[in-house]
């Protein structure tokens, strides 16, 4: 039987891409000829590992995510009021992925988490499957205290989640229960092949790695206010980072696509960034320390603080000695902390794509 499967991807952040795109490329080493159709507001670089396959991407933005100045700030007005002007659009934007879904003869549907892609594959009968660890539904409920007239938006995002044949549960998952059928799935994780030692060798072809090094999972808005006079007083630290617009004599920008970022988690000695679902899952599978600030505006930060807490070594920074680039103590804790990683499973990735087959079989 020919599979072609339309896959849509939330463009929030990284973490749902490079998740989905690790399920996809075992799906692929499975079954090499089957046809993905990716939709999603995701830069088209994060499908780069995949070309080699029958694989397209379309840019296409069929929900809102987050939207956020920084990683720390969420703006729940402006989110809110997006989603409620996509849901003025909907039946125009179902429509022409209805008629997409009948062009590619499209087999199946893979969404993480986009809701309208359940309801596309209601319309046409489709077999409609979602992974992830979260549901925008669950996210936004919260902000209903200060916005309580959006909610219709949760309750026109769950009536499309409903539509969903089987959820593939990541862990570290908020409240599902939206969904009826859930499979429960190991970590989906980037894992390098790497030895530690390995890593750092490759590392020291773009840094000093005879220095502590830390890799600045930030972006610019992130740590543009942080005092540039504070970092470059690290001087016994090296920092590395894949934006170039991060700049200081103690940071070192890596261009995206050089070193596989699972590599340059692995080669380091501590990483210092927000905790993210995707990051936490690379720091476990990579086993690397990461200290974290935590993000207020997320109420996933809980769950996966209590993740990192029991699976990785790790520290936690005040959002105050963050800004003022205090990092020192901080970053020096992580480092010194003994290596002790409980086993969890991370052959999610794997896991997720049998299953995918399993179903549209």
């Amino acid at each position: 039987m020919s599979i072609v499967i339309a896959y849509y991807i939330t463009g929030h952040g990284y973490g749902h891409t490079v998740r989905s795109v690790e399920i996809l490329k075992e799906l692929f080493r499975r079954r090499p000829n089957a046809t993905v159709h990716v939709r999603t507001s995701a830069a088209a670089w994060l499908f780069e590992e995949l070309h080699s396959f029958q694989f397209h991407y379309h840019a296409t933005r069929l929900d809102v995510g987050a939207l956020q100045s920084t990683s720390y700030h969420v703006d729940r007005a402006a989110t809110l009021a997006a989603y409620a002007d996509l849901i003025e659009r909907k039946q125009k934007l179902l429509d022409q992925e209805i008629a997409f879904l009948t062009r590619e003869k499209i087999t199946a549907i893979v969404s993480d988490i986009t809701p309208l892609a359940f309801a596309a594959a209601a319309a046409l009968r489709l077999p409609a499957i979602a992974a992830a660890n979260f549901t925008w539904d669950w996210i936004y409920q919260d902000w209903l205290a200060d916005f309580p007239h959006y909610a219709p938006v949760i309750e026109d995002i769950r009536a499309d989640y409903r539509k969903a044949d089987l959820l593939l549960r990541l862990p570290f998952h908020g409240d599902m229960s939206v969904f009826t059928n859930i499979v429960d799935l190991p970590l989906v994780a980037r894992r390098s092949s790497l030895s530690r030692e390995q890593a750092r060798s490759r590392l020291a072809d773009f840094v000093d790695t005879k220095k502590k090094t830390i890799l600045l999972g930030l972006r610019q808005a992130d740590i543009g206010h942080v005092p540039a006079a504070a970092l470059e007083k690290l001087s016994d630290w090296r920092f590395i980072t894949t934006s170039p617009a991060l700049q200081a004599d103690t940071i070192t920008c890596i261009p995206e696509g050089r070193l596989p970022f699972q590599d340059m988690v692995r080669g380091c000695d501590v990483i210092l960034s927000k905790p993210g679902y995707s990051l936490v899952a690379e720091v476990i599978a990579n086993q690397t320390p990461l200290v974290y600030v935590t993000r207020n505006d997320f109420c996933e930060d809980p769950i996966l603080r209590q993740a990192l807490s029991r699976y990785a070594v790790c520290e936690e920074m005040s959002m105050e000695d963050f800004n003022a680039g205090r990092w020192q103590e901080a970053l020096q804790k992580a480092a010194a902390k003994p290596a002790l990683w409980p086993f969890i499973a991370n052959h999610g990735a794997e896991t997720a794509a049998e299953r995918i087959l399993e179903y549209v079989k």
